[in-house]
């Protein structure tokens, strides 16, 4: 009897110690970006919490099917796809946003210093290099645009991919539709002069952050545990960036000093007038009404659901924040 409780004993915490096993997908490749996630690995933030927690890359329209199929418990996507994808079809993807990354979308309009592009009135008659016209990069467009009181017939529209930067420097556009936290990063690195307009102002939706499914929230402690190691990811990244990107060695290969840049610019969007009331990872419901509004508006959407059928903060934890640490 007495070996047979020592055995028991020995397989519980076996179990305990390997944790329970959480999958999330994130963007098409390892990068600094995600870095919050990656430090919750290196520092134990997940296995605090029970996890063993099991990255895969990929492009999110191919994470988003495996997400509704039950083969990844989250997905870090646009806050827009939860609005797209449920309101077309809530049965396949019951899909809800639980905890946001961003504050503010980190699509930018960049163009070269000479263009003298400094705000969207500049815009008129301007050639726009767009990777596409779909998700949130064309919701962006679409609210700078009717900020500016211009129409698509206004400015001349290419889509060129993922080129913007190249398009830019080489004169193909005037102006292209990137991420704050990326192409105007490495092209001032190399001593490039640039004008950048951030959408956020005019795109008010909510940020990148954490999607999960109706089927996961079924299992509410495995969620909460879960944002709770992610909330404090955010908080010690934004706490010490340096051992954040240290961490992101570990995942991101050939991790070059100069995409410490890339980090700094994307903890900048963690913070808002919102989660300093409220703590790292809330969402503001203003934004989610702005986000569907706008949506709706531009002809992108047809739904009766309210704000609250795309996004819950029900799951976080309150009050977190990026204390200094103390000596």
């Amino acid at each position: 009897m007495q070996r047979w409780l020592i055995g028991l004993v020995l397989l519980l915490s076996l179990a305990l110690a390997q944790g329970q096993k959480v999958r999330v997908g994130l963007g098409y490749l390892p990068d600094v970006q995600f870095a919050p996630f990656y430090l919750g690995v290196v520092e134990g933030l997940y296995p605090q919490e029970g996890l063993e927690v099991e990255f895969q890359h990929g492009f999110v329209s191919e994470l988003y099917p495996l997400l509704a199929q039950g083969r990844l418990d989250f997905v870090v996507g646009d806050a827009e796809d939860v609005i797209a994808l449920r309101a077309q079809n809530p049965q396949a993807t019951p899909f809800k946003y639980v905890m946001a990354l961003y504050q503010s979308v980190p699509n930018a309009l960049f163009s070269l210093a000479e263009k003298n592009i400094r705000s969207v009135r500049d815009l008129k008659g301007k050639t726009i290099g767009m990777p596409g016209m779909f998700g949130v990069s064309l919701t962006s467009l679409q609210a700078i645009l009717r900020a500016a009181g211009l129409k698509e017939s206004d400015v001349r529209i290419l889509q060129i991919g993922f080129t913007q930067a190249e398009a830019v420097v080489s004169g193909r556009v005037d102006v292209a539709m990137g991420f704050i936290n990326n192409e105007p990063v490495f092209l001032r690195q190399r001593g490039v002069a640039l004008n950048v307009i951030p959408a956020g102002p005019y795109n008010r939706s909510p940020g990148n952050g954490v999607i999960t499914t109706d089927r996961v929230l079924q299992n509410p402690e495995l969620v909460r545990r879960f944002l709770a190691a992610s909330q404090a990811g955010m908080a010690l990244t934004l706490r010490e960036p340096e051992r954040a990107f240290a961490a992101a060695r570990r995942f991101v290969p050939n991790l070059g000093q100069e995409r410490m840049e890339v980090l700094k610019a994307s903890i900048r969007l963690y913070e808002s007038p919102y989660t300093r009331q409220n703590g790292l990872g809330f969402s503001n419901p203003q934004a989610w009404q702005s986000a569907l509004l706008l949506l709706q508006q531009t002809g992108r959407v047809k739904t009766d659901l309210p704000p609250m059928a795309f996004y819950t903060n029900e799951f976080l934890k309150p009050g977190v924040q990026a204390r200094p640490s103390t000596p």
